[in-house]
């Protein structure tokens, strides 16, 4: 973080900046790739403990889930686009709907490794709510449907729920929007 010249050849600070070969100056992270800034990070934090609570602050910040009514109605949006592709067995079903709901599960892990609870608490409940909304769901070309509602839509719920619960994450009761699942939170 020294002086450098500026293009003009007057003295000058640019802060963490590189020269390419025609004189522009690049910031230096366009030239960093995602690896390599993980890494600086973590050495300005070796150097600088005083910002890991800072660090921290911002991380958490960062990992918030912005409106759990959208994204639980993604959810249900996504899981009504289901088609089935021929007779369904309730376990490649099951494993269907399981693969559109992972990366949604790998999310709220990742935020809960990450200090976010709150965030990784908001995820698990969208997710339990975009299945309750199409437990009631009729159309015969849903895969759902064709699974069986409500039994499939709970039966997936349970399978969710026990994913979430190992985590130990805060949830708030569902007997209010999920009536019939209340039961899971006794289990």
């Amino acid at each position: 973080m020294g002086a450098s010249a500026r293009a003009d050849g007057s003295p000058g600070t640019f802060l963490l900046s590189t020269w390419r070969h025609d004189g522009v100056v690049r910031p230096w992270k366009r030239r960093l790739a995602d690896d390599e800034r993980s890494v600086l990070l973590s050495e300005l934090l070796l150097r600088h403990p005083e910002l890991v609570a800072e660090a921290e602050e911002i991380t958490s910040s960062l990992l918030v889930v912005e409106n759990d009514q959208e994204l639980t109605d993604e959810i249900a949006a996504t899981l009504r686009t289901l088609h089935p592709s021929g007779p369904v067995s309730v376990d490649a079903g099951q494993g269907r709907v399981l693969g559109v709901l992972q990366p949604y599960i790998d999310d709220l892990i990742r935020r809960n490794e990450r200090g976010a609870r709150r965030a990784a608490a908001d995820i698990a409940i969208a997710v339990l709510l975009g299945l309750y909304e199409c437990r009631d769901d009729t159309d015969k070309d849903m895969l759902l449907v064709q699974m069986g509602l409500p039994g499939a839509a709970d039966d997936l719920a349970r399978t969710v729920y026990k994913k979430v619960k190992s985590l130990h994450l805060s949830l708030p009761s569902l007997a209010d929007e999920c009536p019939e699942w209340a039961c899971y939170e006794e289990s």
